[in-house]
């Protein structure tokens, strides 16, 4: 696979059929393979189109103990990767840091996804030595729509620790993927092409553009999701997709931006091989479900991971969603399962003649 095919707009199942395999046909019991975690339920910014705003921001953070514990456990158990993403922003968590120095040691793969507002410069080797990438969240690259889109008057400073990021990778040698995403509304259009010449001058290895996912709250950003097909929307994208280089790669999540939430899959079938805890060390199936006690998987405050997920509390959710969830009526917005959701539902459900490939 060449050099920059990150497959942000699909999945990397294919590559872990062992796996799968071992659940939805040797009918086994697994652990999962990936783990989504929210450090925090607090936020230094007040981006416009935020999902936290649906999540709630509570204020809370994840122990340091506990958090630290996490990235211990996961490898023991076979769990592959984690994420550092949402509900809140890592960095606001001190003891992100050592956790994720922890994990790495034990073979985890770490990615850590920031507003970049109050990274901890003296701690940005360990991020580059220990994650496997480090993303930016930023729909805007210039102070007044910077305030505008992400709430707060911090562009100088988000932009100085980007380009320090980018500095201290070069300088020290490291491996780990550095990029930039943003959540396209209306009001970050004209900052796409800006943004596309920023991660080029400053050497990003890709900038992606993702859809907006609305679950239907009305303090985020509301707009008709048709403005997708604009041929404005379009132009622009495809600009900036043209405009990839071979160090920096401008990626449009295509497939994801045109279905506007439409899923092809009835229930969540994936929910096995992807965990993800909310920023006051509860577990749920998926961010859309984070508050809803009924989904609740379990606290870490309370139990081990490896308590929870061997629980036969777990394992009901678990049949519940495969079974019983109904995604077109009980979910609303673009759901980060919706890629693995499709891919193992297709794989449940086998087309007629197979032998004829």
């Amino acid at each position: 696979m060449k050099k920059g095919h990150y497959l942000f707009d699909g999945n990397k199942l294919l590559w872990h059929m062992d796996r799968v395999h071992e659940h939805y046909r040797g009918k086994k019991r697994i652990y999962p393979l990936h783990i989504d975690i929210g450090a925090t339920k607090v936020c230094n910014a007040k981006c416009t189109y935020c999902y936290g705003l649906f999540q709630k921001m509570t204020g809370e953070i994840i122990p340091a103990d506990v958090l630290v514990q996490l990235f211990k456990d996961a490898p023991d158990l076979g769990i592959r990767s984690l994420t550092l993403t949402g509900d809140g922003e890592p960095t606001l968590n001190p003891a992100v840091y050592q956790a994720i120095y922890e994990g790495h040691a034990r073979g985890l793969d770490i990615g850590f996804a920031t507003n970049g507002i109050s990274l901890n410069k003296a701690r940005i080797t360990t991020l580059l030595e220990s994650c496997t990438w480090l993303r930016f969240n930023l729909s805007a690259v210039d102070k007044g729509s910077y305030k505008t889109i992400h709430g707060v008057d911090r562009w100088e400073r988000v932009q100085d620790n980007i380009i320090t990021t980018t500095k201290l990778k070069k300088k020290i040698g490291s491996k780990c993927t550095i990029g930039l995403q943003m959540v396209l509304i209306p009001d970050c259009l004209d900052q796409v092409l800006p943004e596309y010449k920023f991660a080029i001058a400053h050497g990003l290895d890709y900038f992606v553009i993702k859809q907006f996912s609305d679950p239907d709250c009305k303090e985020m950003s509301q707009f008709d999701l048709s403005w997708y097909n604009n041929v404005e929307t379009e132009v622009i994208l495809k600009m900036a997709e043209f405009a990839s280089t071979e160090q920096t790669k401008i990626i449009p999540k295509w497939n994801t931006i045109a279905s506007k939430g439409k899923r092809p899959y009835d229930h969540c079938v994936d929910c096995p091989l992807i965990f993800q805890i909310s920023g006051n060390s509860k577990c749920y199936p998926c961010g859309f479900l984070f508050n809803n006690e009924e989904y609740c998987y379990g606290d870490l405050k309370k139990n081990t991971l490896k308590e929870i997920l061997d629980s036969e509390h777990y394992w009901s959710i678990i049949r519940k969603m495969r079974y019983e969830f109904d995604v077109h009526t009980q979910c609303v917005g673009c759901c980060r399962h919706d890629s693995t959701n499709a891919f193992v539902w297709n794989y449940l459900h086998a087309p007629t003649h197979l032998s004829f490939i």
